[in-house]
């Protein structure tokens, strides 16, 4: 087939006026429009990815961005981790924690129309890639959160706890039991009456996570 060979394709009806609107707006032909559209969805096809995981992944870089979230490399984490530990362990995960509050406040506002507990486990899944595995899962008792990877030592264990006590807190849970150790983060999880906001949560945040090397 030629590379300039032409052919008609159906598509609805609404979809083609929006693509109409942009292209008016871009000041691009329809031509020019829909194979680049074609054009990056076999890009991302070529990667093992979709569109929709693109758009959901961009979605989520750019919340963090709003939380102001930052890329640190994990040897760096791991070293100041280590160092603040042995002066101000407990403020260190306390602030691990605030912040999960603060993040997961965010979540709630931002994203009022979707499963809440659904976006908090994008936003974390798309945060913190350096996880072979993170499953929330939800039973008649409540939710069940499991993290692993064996680049997460016994003190990035405990914070990652405490950040995502801090998120599931604030959106209507409360730890009934928790373990984490290097490698593995589990937290089981109920539902509670209301959600906690930053300014309520301190009798959560009092809550202990069993840890062990």
């Amino acid at each position: 087939m030629a590379k300039n060979d032409r052919k008609l394709i159906l598509v609805r009806s609404d979809l083609l006026e929006n693509a109409m609107r942009i292209t008016a707006k871009e000041g691009k032909t329809m031509f020019a429009f829909t194979n680049e559209i074609f054009g990056r969805a076999i890009e991302a096809y070529q990667e093992h990815i979709t569109l929709a995981e693109v758009l959901e992944f961009y979605k989520m870089i750019q919340t963090s961005k709003s939380l102001e979230c930052v890329v640190v490399p994990l040897d760096v984490v791991n070293y100041m981790t280590k160092e603040l530990y042995r002066t101000g362990k407990e403020k260190l995960l306390d602030q691990w924690y605030e912040s999960g509050v603060w993040n997961g406040s965010y979540l709630n506002m931002k994203f009022q129309e979707e499963d809440k507990l659904e976006v908090a486990r994008r936003f974390i899944k798309a945060n913190l890639w350096n996880l072979d595995e993170f499953i929330v899962k939800s039973t008649k008792e409540g939710i069940t959160v499991k993290c692993f990877s064996p680049s997460l030592n016994t003190e990035c264990a405990q914070m990652l706890a405490r950040f995502l006590q801090g998120i599931l807190n604030s959106l209507g849970y409360t730890v009934k039991s928790n373990k984490c150790l290097r490698g593995i983060v589990i937290l089981k999880l109920e539902a509670t009456t209301k959600e906690t906001s930053p300014q309520d949560n301190e009798s959560l945040k009092s809550e202990k996570l069993y840890c062990e090397s």
